[in-house]
């Protein structure tokens, strides 16, 4: 294996240990789903670039040997403040609405089709349905939030 050398300014390190306290945080979040040596190998990748941003006074400061994951990571105060941890809030944020929308938009197909008629479509047809119910429920959502939504439970679950 070739080893390369990359010369990197304080900052650009900082930066480069919030990405990859970023990725460990996702990769934590969904390692049961992804595909282990992958996922190792990117944990190793991450753990070492965390090591060697320790070094650097200006952010080893912000760094502890976390007895969770047994590895250096930003302390608690710092993960709260830093950049990386607003994106991946934005992230799930906006994974959230997007998957509500898009199960809802699925749910109504079905509801108005019935099972049996829905199932018939074609991928395209059915793409395109969900599609135009999720651009009514996008604009229903960003406009007045869930405020106008209703959620109906079974009689049995009420």
């Amino acid at each position: 294996m070739v080893k390369q050398d990359l010369e990197l300014t304080e900052s650009d390190m900082r930066h480069l240990a919030e990405m990859s306290a970023m990725v460990l945080s996702m990769l934590g979040q969904m390692q049961a789903d992804m595909d282990a040596p992958k996922v190792q190998a990117w944990n190793k990748l991450c753990i070492s670039i965390l090591k060697s941003a320790r070094q650097l006074p200006s952010i080893g400061r912000y760094m502890e040997l976390n007895p969770d994951c047994g590895y250096w990571f930003f302390k608690r105060s710092y993960v709260d403040e830093a950049f990386y941890s607003e994106i991946l809030e934005d992230y799930r944020d906006s994974a959230f609405w997007a998957e509500l929308v898009n199960r809802m938009a699925e749910q109504s197909l079905v509801e108005n089709l019935g099972d049996e008629h829905a199932s018939l479509l074609s991928d395209e047809e059915r793409a395109a349905r969900v599609s135009s119910l999720e651009k009514a429920l996008w604009n229903e959502v960003n406009t007045h939030g869930l405020d106008r939504l209703l959620f109906m439970l079974p009689p049995e679950e009420s």
